[in-house]
């Protein structure tokens, strides 16, 4: 169990990592608003990693809910598949790459919690 959490919380601080890379990609490409709910968005996420490495049980719960925003948001967006077929090549490596840490993390989370319960 040890391990599938240290696995948990290098995904959620991985996604950290990757969100200010990609705020740091669209700084140039997005308006300021939609730049500004990304970094709001980022913090809340860093916020999370900070709980999760404090050790708060409720802090998984939150990077729950975070992931799944950043799916919804995100996976509908036509502009980021169009990424693969522009060439843009690391716009579309940091898609994928945050797409599947969320995937991850809402399998591996539940999980974990669920078994932490039982135990």
């Amino acid at each position: 169990m040890v391990g599938l959490k240290k696995a948990i919380d290098s995904l959620v601080y991985a996604s950290v990592a990757l969100g200010l890379l990609f705020i740091y990609a669209a700084s140039t490409l997005v308006p300021s608003w939609l730049l500004l709910s990304i970094i709001v968005g980022e913090v809340a996420y860093a916020a999370a990693a900070i709980a999760v490495a404090r050790g708060f049980r409720a802090a998984y719960y939150a990077v729950v809910v975070l992931a799944l925003i950043v799916l919804a948001i995100s996976l509908p967006q036509p502009g980021h598949y169009a990424f693969a077929s522009d060439g843009q090549v690391g716009a579309f490596l940091i898609f994928g790459t945050g797409s599947a840490l969320q995937i991850c993390l809402l399998i591996l989370i539940p999980f974990h919690l669920r078994r932490r319960a039982a135990a």
